[in-house]
């Protein structure tokens, strides 16, 4: 039998089908979820005997719970955040970092599950001040020009300022987001620019989160953590704070999946 998992974020949705201990069928809305999505993920991908449906996420407090025909089950967003990191990553210690429209920090630590804080700069930053500035209109363009640009013509970095050799600091660390911003910067460096500006935030979140536990494995979980350069972005972070920053795939499903499981689980 079938579960579906369904993670109602405040401007995308995420939809998996998951049977016999993998993700079978799967889908991203992005915008808020709406109750005729169910039924066309449903016919879209042939699925019959489902056991039941199972929420997570911000926007389940809008749901009408007396239109559905299905078992229905709800998961408090942070634990479908920390189950899919362990269920994810096969590791009892680890931090789990959902980047959505802001960012959740969360520690697994054996079947503990803690939220330890996060930031407000997430994905709703990075869209928004690549729409509102440099006129992105959707994700696929925004991963198009991420691709091209030029960090070097945005940040300032340590190799800008020194020639000297410093240990713990590589000549490509940022010293200064926006720091140089050299006119003859392209669409594409700004597009960059904005990338490295919200996930070093988040990387140095993490780090910091991470000062007093005695492992260092981060998940990262979202729809935008797959975005180009994200990955060279963190091996900065995980070279001067010693951390191990991991992108897995179905990153983006996570916590409809972590939902699935933890349900399974109770």
């Amino acid at each position: 039998m079938s579960i579906i998992g369904i993670d109602i974020g405040s401007s995308t949705t995420k939809m998996i089908e998951f049977e016999n201990g993998e993700i079978k069928s799967k889908r991203i809305i992005r915008r808020v979820y709406e109750r005729n999505d169910l039924d066309l993920f449903i016919k879209e991908n042939n699925i019959d005997n489902i056991q039941k449906i199972v929420f997570t996420g911000i926007g389940t407090d809008k749901l009408d719970r007396n239109n559905y025909d299905y078992k229905l089950d709800f998961v408090e967003e942070f634990d479908s955040i920390g189950t899919a990191g362990k269920f994810l990553s096969k590791k009892d210690k680890v931090f789990v970092v959902s980047v959505g429209t802001g960012t959740a920090i969360i520690e697994v630590d054996g079947n503990k599950i803690t939220h330890l804080g996060g930031t407000g700069v997430g994905a709703g930053t990075l869209f928004n001040l690549c729409n509102r500035y440099l006129g992105v209109n959707s994700y696929d363009e925004l991963v198009e020009l991420a691709q091209k640009g030029n960090i070097a013509n945005i940040d300032l970095r340590i190799g800008d300022v020194t020639d000297k050799e410093i240990k713990t600091l590589p000549k490509d660390l940022t010293l200064a987001n926006f720091g140089k911003f050299n006119e003859d910067a392209s669409r594409e460096d700004k597009v960059i620019g904005f990338v490295n500006m919200v996930f070093e935030v988040i990387g140095m979140m993490v780090a910091f989160a991470s000062l007093k536990a005695d492992y260092k494995d981060a998940i990262l979980i979202g729809n935008i953590v797959a975005i180009p350069g994200v990955k060279e972005i963190l091996k900065k972070i995980e070279f001067t704070h010693k951390m191990n920053f991991i992108v897995l795939d179905d990153a983006e499903y996570a916590v409809a999946l972590g939902a699935v499981v933890k349900s399974i689980e109770e």
